[in-house]
């Protein structure tokens, strides 16, 4: 049974560490690695239940819930805002179906929880380039005074939709579908190239 629940990422042939693209004096533009194991959830407020729901997730997760385009850490796990009263769980780390369960036992009865630890695939870029690299396949404003950590966004990067979070300064947190994790992966290194990257 345990074996059933092992996660394999979908990139886990794909992640060679090393350093790729242009070679500059002051090393790589960023860094590109593989956020696994991640436990990822999406957690969707019963209708009416909203008020209920926040003042659940604040007394069970020490968490806010934040609204549309914002993000909240806490205890292990963030909260991204992607939709009307709708967030994205993740949880590095955790283990495979821990999250999901934890949710589903407090939040039941006020959101509809689905976990998509299998459906999805999270990685991390950081470095100074990062927003540069990103900014060549979205439109969104990432500027350092617009779009600041704590900060999300649901947008497409190559046809293939992700979610943008930023961690912090210059670090990001991409989360896309499964099924699109190769050729998103592949892409990003490609955007990558003008600067360096560092795999890890």
């Amino acid at each position: 049974m345990a074996d059933m629940l092992t996660q394999i990422s979908a990139l886990d042939d794909m992640i060679v560490p090393g350093r790729f693209g242009r070679s500059l004096p002051e090393g790589p533009g960023v860094a590109l690695s593989l956020v696994h194991p991640c436990e990822v959830v999406t957690v969707i407020a019963a209708k009416g239940k909203a008020r209920a729901l926040t003042a659940a997730m604040k007394k069970d997760f020490g968490l806010d819930l934040p609204g549309m385009g914002a993000s909240a850490s806490a205890r292990g796990m963030s909260l991204h805002g992607n939709g009307p009263e709708q967030w994205l769980a993740v949880a590095p780390d955790a283990a495979a179906g821990s999250l999901a369960q934890k949710l589903e036992k407090k939040l039941g009865a006020m959101a509809m929880v689905s976990d998509q630890s299998h459906g999805r695939t999270v990685m991390r870029m950081a470095g100074a380039r990062a927003r540069d690299v990103l900014g060549k396949g979205t439109a969104v404003d990432l500027r350092p005074d617009k779009f600041t950590p704590g900060m999300c966004a649901a947008t497409q990067i190559g046809h293939v939709g992700v979610l943008i979070a930023c961690t912090a300064e210059n670090s990001f947190e991409l989360s896309v579908l499964r099924s699109f994790a190769e050729g998103f992966w592949l892409g990003v290194c490609e955007l990558a190239l003008e600067w360096g990257y560092e795999i890890r």
